[in-house]
């Protein structure tokens, strides 16, 4: 086995260290800044070579002992062994690159990160697969570039109550010899376990995600679960899909079907199925934040929010605006809005089901701020060309993507100053980080 001993320049996107030896670049997995390891090529793209660590020769010392038995072999977190504030100034780093190379920007438009409150526990939904292998069953997450299943017996980032709910699972499914979904096959039922927890209100959902409607067992499955899983909703989703983990229809096994959510004082409730934000602490500090510049830019009038979920912005900030517009694809979601502007006695919101790009085709009114939201693949290239004709006074973007984000801001900034870009970490120990970008419509558009 061929091994080559180099050190580590930086972290990238992705999460990988990153370093150049005998004009290569190789991208070694969980291998930090100043690291001098040993490592093994994996695989290549090009000219880019994928290894792993054999030795680690020299560690950071910003390396902590990690505190998880499954952090070697699990890819739910990729920075959990790292001191935090290492990590805040790693993601810092990460956007500002994407920024400068991608954006074509000055990277100085990148603010401090806003830290989370919690960097453990602090996930308000997990998605669990089951699987079962050798005789045994497994609930966990997946492997780290595999399909495989960790078995998880304690999740670091996962409130405690998540932990309870798969150990007894696994007794109930045990005990009744329940059919698990196998991918490569597609036969079996049981896919995956959901749970969702309400950190304002400290409530629990627990999801099953079956194949079909069909469950084996059903009536001992039903009984049990209500006895045993703590949870104030139990829901039953049919999802045929293995590319989505969750959606399609579902069935209320047990208490009211969603789980609410309250940011100072507006109230959310949040289907089963529908998309909200992970990490209750830091969506408050984006609220906030989206509120401070609203005020100080004295922002009124009309507010359009594109991919608008189940109203989370829309309703936060339409007191302070005449009229608010909410666009969203997914039904079950544009449904959760409209109860929600009603539990909030809001009278100048509506929301509407349709395809963004469709729906911004067709728009012409004046717009004051804009919101976007836009999935990991950032803002389709036609919404952006439509964006760039409606002349928003200003936009607030966020994007859970900093590549796709650097690209669409490189676009955008045509005809926009971008005021800046503000990390929020909206997941510990993972590489991953929100973006929170301010742009204002030049003045000479």
């Amino acid at each position: 086995m061929e091994t080559i001993d180099l050190v580590v320049e930086k972290i990238v996107n992705g999460g990988y260290g990153f370093a150049r030896y005998d004009n290569k670049i190789y991208m070694i997995e969980h291998a930090y800044p100043g690291e001098f390891v040993r490592i093994k090529v994996k695989g290549n793209k090009k000219d880019v070579y994928f290894a792993e660590v054999v030795e680690y020769l020299e560690k950071s010392p910003y390396r902590n002992r990690p505190v998880c038995p499954h952090f070697q072999e699990c890819g739910g977190c990729q920075m959990l062994d790292l001191d935090y504030n290492e990590q805040l100034k790693i993601k810092k780093e990460i956007v500002k690159e994407q920024i400068r190379r991608i954006g074509k920007l000055d990277d100085e438009l990148v603010f401090d990160v806003f830290e989370s409150d919690d960097i453990t526990g602090y996930r308000s939904k997990m998605e669990f697969a089951f699987a079962f292998e050798k005789g045994n069953l497994k609930i966990g997450l997946k492997k780290r570039n595999s399909n495989d299943i960790v078995d998880i017996r304690k999740c670091l980032i996962a409130p405690k109550e998540f932990n309870n709910i798969i150990s007894e699972t696994k007794k109930i499914f045990e005990a009744l010899n329940l059919k698990i979904y196998n991918p490569k096959t597609r036969k079996g039922e049981f896919k995956h376990l959901v749970l969702r927890k309400s950190f304002s209100k400290n409530e629990l959902m627990s999801i099953f995600i079956t194949k079909t409607e069909y469950i084996s067992n059903y009536k001992n499955f039903k009984s049990l679960i209500k006895e045993k899983i703590r949870s104030d909703s139990i829901i039953h989703v049919m999802n045929s899909s293995d590319s989505i983990v969750l959606r399609g229809p579902y069935k209320t096994i047990k208490g009211e079907g969603v789980i609410k959510e309250e940011f100072d004082g507006f109230e959310y409730q949040i289907p089963p199925t529908a998309f909200f934000q992970n990490n209750y602490s830091v969506t408050k500090k984006v609220l906030n934040e989206f509120v401070n510049i609203v005020k100080k830019e004295n922002i009124s009038g009309t507010l359009l929010d594109l991919y608008s979920g189940v109203g989370l912005f829309s309703i936060y900030l339409a007191p302070l605006f005449k009229h608010v517009t909410g666009v969203e694809s997914n039904g079950v979601s544009v449904k959760a809005a409209h109860s929600n502007s009603n539990i909030n006695n809001l009278k100048n919101t509506s929301f509407i089901k349709y395809d963004v790009a469709e729906f911004i085709s067709q728009y012409d009114k004046k717009v004051d701020l804009l919101i976007v939201d836009p999935p990991r693949s950032g803002i389709d290239k036609k919404v952006l060309t439509k964006i760039l004709q409606l002349k928003p006074k200003n936009i607030f973007y966020l994007s859970c993507d900093p590549t796709t984000l650097a690209r669409d801001l490189n676009k955008l900034s045509e005809s926009y100053n971008i005021e800046f870009i503000r990390p929020f970490d909206m997941f510990p120990n993972t590489y991953h980080i929100e973006n929170f970008a301010f742009l204002k419509l030049n003045n000479t558009n």
